[in-house]
């Protein structure tokens, strides 16, 4: 992920992009290349009672990262399609959410949310371990270091 669906531009025009393109976009996104995945659609398009060719869109599959992220990838895929002498291109983005991707019948989510638990425990834990070294300062300010143990204190200090 992201996943690029290419229409109205040939396999073999995006052939020829596809390494700067994911070299850039991989960037651009902070994934690896072999993460994003460029898939060219056999698309036919009718006008007036006539075949003719469609038009060059990109639909960019993906985890939202951020509007910065999407403006720069939206401006990287614009720039490399239109160095093949393609005048127009539209780029959109459609964002998944965790909640609704599964990868082999598993929510994607799911992965995360016992990571997300563990680490909102452990936040929970080092509060009251501050609270009650606060209260021991405010207590005994003299003798501060004995009431609270040295991982903390060290914290503390910087």
């Amino acid at each position: 992920m992201p996943h690029l669906l290419i229409r109205g531009i040939s396999p073999e025009q995006i052939r020829g992009i596809s390494m700067p393109l994911v070299a850039d976009l991989a960037l651009a996104f902070k994934c690896p290349e072999d993460h994003i995945l460029l898939e060219c659609l056999h698309t036919t398009a009718c006008f007036g009672g006539e075949l003719v060719p469609s038009y060059p869109f990109i639909e960019v599959n993906w985890f939202d990262r951020g509007q910065s992220v999407q403006d720069q990838a939206a401006e990287c895929i614009d720039r490399h399609v239109r160095s093949l002498d393609i005048a127009e291109v539209e780029v959109a983005f459609r964002s998944y959410e965790t909640n609704n991707y599964y990868a082999n019948g598993v929510k994607l989510s799911a992965t995360g949310e016992a990571e997300l638990q563990s680490l909102k425990s452990e936040n929970e834990r080092l509060k009251d371990e501050l609270q009650k070294a606060r209260k021991a300062l405010q207590s005994n300010p003299s003798n501060s270091n004995s009431y609270m143990s040295s991982k903390l204190y060290d914290a503390l200090r910087e």
